[in-house]
């Protein structure tokens, strides 16, 4: 099989993902997240935190003072935006279509080299003849 084949059948498994409802149901979720004003305000507070935190930690000497307001508010902004539906539902979604990814990657080195990448570990002794 030549070089051009086997990419165009990677194109096939690219354009399957593509049109998955597993890759369809991500790009739902990740629109929604994208355009939820109210959470891209505090990822974007988050994010600006952090930096103020850097510069801070990094100042001699340190104001412990205002570093600990700034990890007061990194934790409370943290477990705002992560106990956000639409946060929730999007990274559960980025997660799903990494899994997939990984599965299809871990397959094609599994055919190509004869080893799983795994290592063939189910991490349920019961399917195992012995450990690794």
């Amino acid at each position: 099989m030549e070089r051009t084949e086997i990419i165009a059948f990677a194109e096939k498994v690219g354009e399957a993902i593509k049109d998955s409802e597993l890759m369809k149901a991500y790009e739902e979720a990740e629109k929604k997240y994208s355009t939820d004003e109210a959470l891209q305000t505090k990822i974007r507070e988050y994010s600006i935190q952090q930096q103020v935190l850097a510069e801070e930690t990094a100042k001699n000497p340190v104001n412990e003072f205002l570093v600990e307001s700034i990890q007061k508010r990194l934790y409370a902004l943290y477990e705002t935006i992560t106990a956000d539906e639409t946060f929730v539902e999007f990274s559960q979604k980025q997660d799903a279509v990494r899994g997939l990814l990984t599965e299809v990657n871990n397959k094609i080195m599994q055919v190509v080299t004869g080893e799983d990448p795994n290592g063939g570990c189910t991490h349920d002794c019961s399917t195992c003849s012995g450990c690794h």
